[in-house]
């Protein structure tokens, strides 16, 4: 539906808009701890908008949020079987340490 008067958005004020809309969406969600919302928002404000990923170790991620690497882990595992955020691990560096690379699922795309 289009509005009179209303400019239609850049693809990254869309982009913007539907970052927003998930943040929404999982603060919506009661059966979320406030850690697992905490853990997905985190990944969502950190979004590279042109790649449509984040790149976080789960220990840098408990150590900005102040809670446990554990706490973490589980949290993504709850978000992944939700079906909000997907998570691909790379491996980098010459220590070969994984990154994992998280992509937001926008529910209303799919």
């Amino acid at each position: 539906m289009s509005f009179p008067n209303k400019p239609e958005l850049s693809p990254a004020g869309e982009w913007y808009r539907d970052r927003d809309e998930w943040v929404r969406h999982v603060l919506g969600r009661d059966y979320l701890s406030a850690d697992c919302q905490r853990v997905g928002i985190f990944i969502a404000m950190h979004m590279n908008r042109h790649d449509n990923h984040t790149k976080h170790q789960q220990t840098t991620i408990a150590k900005d949020l102040n809670i446990s690497p554990r706490t973490v882990k589980r949290a993504i595992m709850q978000l992944r079987e939700e079906g909000f955020i997907d998570l691909e691990k790379v491996a980098r560096g010459r220590r070969n340490r994984a990154v994992n690379h998280y992509f937001l699922i926008f529910p209303w795309a799919v």
